[in-house]
């Protein structure tokens, strides 16, 4: 158990030559303290780029496109998409074709009576059969050559389509990026604006700290602890025995 007294600490005053520096620095905090807000006047954060805006709007015309079998609107004048897309010369193409099975069908008629009428049966039941079964060849070759132009034509619909879907997606990221960069070169300059204010109106701050670090680092103002003690108690009571009783 200790015996010794409270701890004090002795406070070292600074010497003369210090004080009116420490005044100051009492009289530079008060005045910074006392400085009315300033609040930031200028634009802080950058708008959105135009250019990202169209990007965006472009992109959502893009997902909103309809179908090849749906209907868009060009030049003014609502048109299915497949018509819009479809090769004009596709079924030229497909009805050359059928001329040609027509034709090469007038030749095999043609051919098929001559026979008949060579062997004496012009007319007969058997040439009737024969024509017939030459016109449902006909009918047959000409639906398959509609059906494979038809099919083509909407092949090369459909590759044109997305291919002209997938460009105006490209075209439309290609705007949004250069909107990001846009804006983030703005919001740069914004930011460096914004930093020089700070630093301006903190500066006072910063000075008045540099001066107290100056100031109080200087030599002469230092806090001391010293231990001073309060005796022994058994000491003390002994003392004051012999004062009680004539100095035993």
């Amino acid at each position: 158990m200790s015996t010794g007294g409270p701890s004090q600490t002795v406070t070292q005053m600074p010497p003369e030559f210090q004080l009116p520096y420490i005044s100051d620095v009492f009289r530079m905090g008060q005045q910074i303290a006392y400085t009315p807000y300033t609040p930031y006047s200028q634009q802080r954060y950058a708008e959105t780029a135009p250019l990202y805006q169209q990007g965006v709007e472009a992109a959502q015309q893009a997902a909103a496109s309809p179908g090849l079998l749906g209907q868009i609107n060009v030049g003014g004048q609502n048109m299915g998409v497949m018509q819009a897309y479809m090769n004009p010369y596709q079924q030229s193409v497909t009805d050359v074709a059928k001329q040609q099975a027509v034709r090469e069908f007038g030749s095999g008629l043609q051919s098929l009576r001559g026979q008949a009428a060579q062997r004496g049966a012009f007319g007969g039941s058997r040439q009737a059969i024969l024509e017939s079964e030459l016109m449902r060849n006909l009918g047959t070759n000409l639906s398959n050559i509609q059906m494979q132009g038809s099919a083509q034509a909407f092949n090369q619909a459909n590759q044109l389509y997305q291919q002209d879907l997938q460009n105006q997606m490209q075209k439309a990221q290609s705007l949004q990026q250069l909107g990001l960069a846009d804006e983030a070169r703005r919001q740069r300059d914004l930011d460096a604006m914004y930093q020089e204010f700070q630093q301006q109106r903190d500066y006072p701050a910063r000075q008045a700290e540099t001066y107290r670090n100056i100031i109080f680092g200087l030599p002469g103002y230092a806090s001391q602890s010293a231990y001073q003690s309060s005796g022994n108690p058994l000491t003390q009571g002994l003392g004051l025995a012999r004062l009680l009783y004539g100095g035993l």
